[in-house]
């Protein structure tokens, strides 16, 4: 009966992610644009997809780009998104087996802790991008690793420099997560019992480490894979504007409350619970990626990757059901009903609305584009959009100013200008509207209301277009 019931769970959060994520992530159409060059044109080191020149690129994500796109052009946006429930469901069957080997093939524990850990990532990180992959590699780690530890036995270490070699060719920015990871475990094998440290061979873990590192090197760019991590965060303008890079803050919806009391009531478990049973490699995690997790709201999601499956060591002496045994299976049983219910209407009501843009408004902004444009070669026309909007453009095959890949537009990176500081200080008015049009003369503006160019007067540019619906209003502008 244990698939039954892990299919009741797979329904459950399913149906999570249905309700919290019904479409595309924004970020898919510029991956998509990369992943279409990659596939025809082949991996490239300058930049090609926005309107400037000379930028040296990192395509961090090329192989997942190139992946998606093929994936994409076969089975369409629908396509995508079920490939996003498909890691989803897999990344639950890891966390599944990790808590049945830590808890000794406590079913019911573990289960609870599969679905919890998969809600919580589903209000905010379970999306139609390369973190999916990523998050399963980590959890196939850390199961690996435990395997080790509980067996004895090294062959299971091997895979792991494997999972390296994919992760740097798939999504290169997480890949020092894996030697975080096999970090914690090596600190947790030195044994010292006043330190609480468990006691298994250090040896082999420093030789997978070495490995692992090493295998890194193997990829279309080099060092520069590794260390990209290194070099594209920590920017000031880009803390400051774009979510996912700002602190967590836990008082902003119930959402986040609800999350913070799940590790204040998870960190009390654990100070309660059995000592014995509690290993020093959960606790480096959990308080390593706390620390992650309150400074980033993108690194709050490794902090519930490793949050919640420890407790099926430290309680895995605990009986769920037990005597109510018959109520149990009722309320899974219900639970499992329900969920099916609710993917069956989402997916009715949903699945359709899966177009091939972030909205219809924005698809209607660039089919007026190509209608004024009159046959115009896209890649010559200079086009200028925000931070959010570029990678629909790209997708649709112009060259935007600049798009969500943050990383790209820092000299940092690119080795020629601080293109990501120039918007910002175009949108905190520390630069001028004029100066800044007249330095690029675009062709074409894509605007949103809260946007600094959105009123555009004078005789540089005339309105084409005003998209007035729900939401936040565009405008289209045109160069006279």
């Amino acid at each position: 009966m244990r698939w039954l019931k892990f299919l009741i769970a797979a329904l459950v959060v399913t149906a999570g992610v249905f309700v919290c994520h019904p479409s595309l992530d924004n970020d898919s159409w510029y991956v998509l644009a990369e992943g279409r060059e990659i596939v025809e044109n082949g991996i490239y080191h300058e930049d090609q997809l926005s309107m400037h020149e000379g930028l040296e690129v990192t395509v961090q994500n090329y192989g997942f780009s190139a992946i998606f796109y093929l994936i994409y052009s076969a089975f369409g946006s629908v396509g995508v998104y079920v490939g996003m429930l498909f890691l989803n469901l897999l990344l639950c069957y890891l966390i599944y087996k990790i808590c049945i080997l830590l808890s000794n093939k406590n079913v019911n524990l573990s289960l609870i802790i599969t679905i919890l850990t998969d809600l919580l990532l589903s209000r905010w990180f379970i999306v139609t991008r390369a973190q999916m992959v990523s998050y399963c590699i980590i959890m196939l780690v850390i199961y690996l690793l435990e395997l080790y530890i509980r067996k004895d036995d090294k062959k299971y270490l091997w895979w792991i420099p494997l999972l390296s070699l994919v992760q740097i060719n798939l999504h290169a920015s997480l890949w020092p997560m894996i030697l975080i990871v096999m970090g914690a475990y090596i600190i947790d094998s030195f044994g010292f019992k006043k330190l609480h440290l468990d006691k298994y061979k250090t040896k082999p873990l420093l030789l997978v480490l070495g490995a692992s590192f090493l295998v890194g090197f193997l990829n279309p760019y080099g060092y520069k894979m590794m260390t990209f991590i290194l070099t594209s965060y920590g920017v000031p303008e880009a803390s400051d504007m774009i979510m996912e890079l700002q602190a967590f803050r836990p008082l902003d919806d119930v959402f986040n409350v609800l999350l913070y009391l799940v590790i204040i009531v998870t960190l009390i478990l654990y100070i309660f619970g059995k000592k014995q049973n509690i290993k020093m490699r959960w606790l480096i995690l959990i308080f390593g990626f706390l620390v992650l997790g309150i400074n980033t709201v993108k690194g709050m999601s490794y902090l519930i990757l490793v949050l919640l499956f420890p407790l099926a060591g430290v309680y895995k002496d605990v009986v769920i059901g037990g005597k109510y045994r018959k109520q149990w299976w009722m309320v899974a049983s219900w639970s499992g009903v329900l969920a099916l219910c609710t993917i069956v209407a989402v997916s009715i009501v949903q699945i359709p609305k899966i177009v091939d843009g972030p909205n219809e408004k924005m698809i209607e902004v660039v089919n007026i584009i190509d209608d004024d444009s009159n046959g115009k070669e896209k890649e010559k026309l200079k086009i200028y959009t925000g931070f959010n909007d570029g990678g629909f453009l790209e997708y649709r095959g112009y060259k935007p100013y600049i798009d969500s890949r943050m990383e790209v537009f820092i000299k940092a990176n690119n080795g020629k200008e601080d293109i990501f500081k120039e918007y910002y200080d175009l949108e905190h008015g520390n630069i001028s509207k004029e100066d800044f049009l007249g330095k690029y003369d675009f062709d074409y503006l894509v605007v949103t209301e809260s946007e600094k160019l959105f009123d555009l007067g004078g005789e540089r540019y005339k309105m084409i277009s005003e998209n007035t619906d729900d939401g936040d209003k565009i405008r289209v502008y045109t160069k006279l």
